[in-house]
C-alpha cells in the first residue's frame, strides 16, 4: 500500500480475484431469481405463441402444404383406406374424421380408459383400440346397425401366462383375411402377434438382435407393418422402441429378426410408418420425417434416401393414406416461433438483470463498476494459452463420453426461432453472453468468496448442467464439464470474455449441425 499523502490515508490497492463480494448463498438465490424472473417475463409468450395439439394432413406432392383439424394431444392415429376415415385417440375417447377433415360426432367413440394404440382391423370392418391401464385391447364395429359398439375384447385371459402384465400400448394389422395384428406390449416388454380372430398366434423375437431384448419404458413406442404387394419387404414388420434416442428392429412375416437401426449423431425416432409404395419413413421429434430405402436381401439396416418431409414440431404419430401424409403433433403447452422468441429474450433478461442487480446491491455503482464486478474486464493475450487448453480438454472429454459412455444427444430448440438471423442472435449472441455473466461471473464468482477453486468450479458446472437437462439428458454430463472448465478460464484470466468466446464457439458449432 501507498500513503496517500494528500489526505493523509492509505488508498487500498485494487482488489484481485474474486471480484464479487456477495457469497456463495446469494450467489445460488441470484440463479434461482435470475430463472423465476424469465419465467415471469415468459408470460406474454404463454399468452400470444401457446399452440394446441392437432393433426394434419400434409398434401402431396411436396407435403409442404397442409390442412389442419382436431384439437388437443393425439396419442395415436389410423386411416381407413375403404372409407377415408381418421380415427384419432385422445386416451379416453376416439375422435372420427371424414374424408375432408370433418368430424363425424356421432362415430365418436367414448368412455374409453388410458387409451394409446389404434388400428383398423384385418378385415376393415372394426377399429381396434389398445387401453394400457387395463390391460386388454377392445374391437369396435365401424359399419352397421353395431357401429360403435364394443364387439370383442383381447385381455390376458387369452394370452399365455408368462404375459401376465400385458399392458398393450401401439397396434399394427397386417391387413386381409389371414391378417394379423401386432401389439406393443409396454408391461412385458414384447412385441405379440395376434390372428384375424385376436388369437395369440406368437412374438416377435428380438434376441438376435445386439440389444437381446426389447426396453419400451415409458416413451412412446410405434409399430408398423409393409402392407403393399409387390414391394420388397412385403409383410415385414417395424418396430420402434423408446421415443428419442430409440431403436428401429425389422421382423420377417415369420417373425424371424432382421436388422437393427438406431439413430445417427444429433438425430431422434418419434414414429413410423410405411407408404403407398411400401417404403418405411422415420419422423424426429422435431418434425422432419426421412424415407428409408429397402435393404439389399432384407437384413442389413437401411439408410436415408435423401428424401424428406417437414412435418411439423412435436410429432407424436404419422400415417400415409390416399397420397397424403397424416401427422399427430402433441403442442399442448407448446409455443409457436414468436412464442419460443419471446421466452428465449425473457430467459436472457432474466440471467442478465439479476446479477447486475446483485452486484448494484453490494455496492457497485454504475454501470462499469458492475461490468467489472461480473467479470466483464479486458484480458491479457496469454489468456489465448489457456482458452486453447479449455477446448483440447473439452474435446477429449466429449470423446471418451461418446465412445465409452453414450453419444450426448440435445434437442434442437434453433427451429423453434424461425429465420436463421433470429437464431444467432439468440443462440450464437445472447445465450453465451447472458449464461456467462449469470453463472461465471455471478455464481461462480460468488462461490469463489468462501469456496476452494475446484469445489466452486464444481459446483457452478453441476447447476449450469444440470439447468439444460430439459434440451437432453444424455447432453448433461458434457455440459458439466464445460462449465466447470470455464470457470475455471474465468479465475485463470480474470476474466469471463474468454469463456463468452468459447461459448459462441461451441454454440455456433452446435447451430450448424443441426
Amino acid at each position: 500500500m501507498e500513503a496517500n499523502l494528500a489526505g493523509g490515508t492509505v488508498a487500498k490497492s485494487e482488489r484481485s480475484f474474486p471480484y464479487a463480494n456477495w457469497g456463495p448463498w446469494a450467489a445460488i438465490l441470484g440463479v434461482l431469481a435470475a430463472l423465476a424472473v424469465g419465467i415471469f417475463l415468459s408470460t406474454p409468450a404463454l399468452i400470444v405463441g401457446a399452440q394446441e395439439g392437432k393433426i394434419e394432413a400434409r398434401l402431396p406432392p411436396s407435403f409442404t402444404g397442409a390442412t389442419s383439424f382436431d384439437k388437443g394431444d393425439a396419442t395415436a392415429i389410423a386411416v381407413d383406406p375403404a372409407s377415408s376415415r381418421l380415427y384419432a385417440d385422445h386416451e379416453d375417447e376416439v375422435r372420427v374424421f371424414g374424408a375432408r377433415g370433418a368430424e363425424i360426432p356421432g362415430a365418436k367413440i367414448e368412455g374409453l380408459e388410458d387409451s394409446h394404440g389404434l388400428a383398423v382391423g384385418p378385415l376393415g370392418r372394426t377399429l381396434l383400440v389398445s387401453e394400457a391401464g387395463p390391460g386388454r385391447i377392445v374391437s369396435f364395429a365401424t359399419a352397421g346397425a353395431k357401429a360403435g359398439s364394443a364387439v370383442g375384447v383381447i385381455d390376458a385371459k387369452g394370452l399365455p401366462r408368462a404375459l401376465s402384465r400385458f399392458e398393450p400400448e401401439r397396434l399394427a394389422v397386417f391387413p386381409g383375411r389371414f391378417g394379423a395384428l401386432f401389439a406393443i406390449d409396454t408391461g412385458d416388454d414384447q412385441v405379440l402377434r395376434l390372428d384375424s380372430a385376436g388369437k395369440f398366434s406368437g412374438r416377435l423375437e428380438v434376441g438376435a438382435s445386439p440389444a437381446g431384448s426389447f426396453d419400451f419404458g415409458v416413451n412412446d413406442n410405434d409399430v408398423a407393418v409393409q402392407s403393399v404387394h409387390g414391394a420388397r419387404g412385403y409383410g415385414d414388420t417395424y418396430v420402434l422402441s423408446g421415443k428419442g434416442d430409440g431403436t428401429v428392429w425389422a421382423f420377417s412375416p415369420s417373425r424371424r429378426f432382421l436388422w437393427e437401426l438406431k439413430p445417427g449423431s444429433g438425430d431422434e425416432f418419434a414414429a413410423l410408418t410405411v407408404d403407398s409404395a411400401g417404403d418405411l419413413w422415420i419422423a424426429e421429434p422435431g418434425g422432419d420425417a426421412y424415407e428409408y430405402g429397402s435393404s439389399p436381401g432384407g437384413h442389413v439396416a437401411p439408410t436415408r434416401t435423401g428424401r424428406k418431409i417437414e412435418a411439423g414440431d412435436e410429432v407424436s404419430a404419422i400415417a400415409f393414406s390416399g397420397g397424403h401424409l397424416f401427422v399427430a403433433r402433441e403442442l399442448d403447452n407448446s409455443l409457436d416461433t414468436l412464442g419460443n422468441v419471446l421466452s428465449q429474450i425473457a430467459t436472457a433478461l432474466g440471467f442478465l438483470l439479476v446479477p447486475m442487480a446483485l452486484a448494484a446491491i453490494k455496492g457497485a455503482k454504475g454501470p462499469r463498476e458492475i461490468g467489472r464486478r461480473l467479470g466483464l474486464r479486458a484480458f491479457r493475450p496469454a489468456a489465448l494459452k489457456w482458452m486453447g487448453l479449455t477446448v483440447v480438454l473439452y474435446l477429449a472429454f466429449n470423446v471418451f463420453y461418446s465412445a465409452v459412455i453414450t453419444e450426448p444427444h440435445q434437442q434442437d430448440i434453433a427451429k423453434g426461432f424461425g429465420a436463421i438471423p433470429v437464431q444467432i442472435l439468440l443462440i450464437v449472441v445472447a445465450a453465451p453472453v447472458t449464461e456467462e455473466i449469470c453463472f461465471r461471473g455471478m455464481l461462480f464468482g460468488g462461490l469463489r468468496e468462501k469456496l476452494p477453486r475446484i469445489a466452486a468450479a464444481l459446483i457452478c458446472g453441476l447447476i449450469f448442467g444440470a439447468l439444460h437437462a430439459i434440451t437432453g439428458i444424455t447432453a448433461v454430463p458434457p455440459l458439466i464439464v464445460f462449465g466447470f472448465l470455464l470457470a475455471l478460464l474465468y479465475e485463470r484470466t480474470g476474466s469471463i470474455v474468454p469463456g463468452m468466446l468459447l461459448h459462441i464457439l461451441n454454440n455456433i458449432v452446435a447451430l450448424s449441425s443441426q
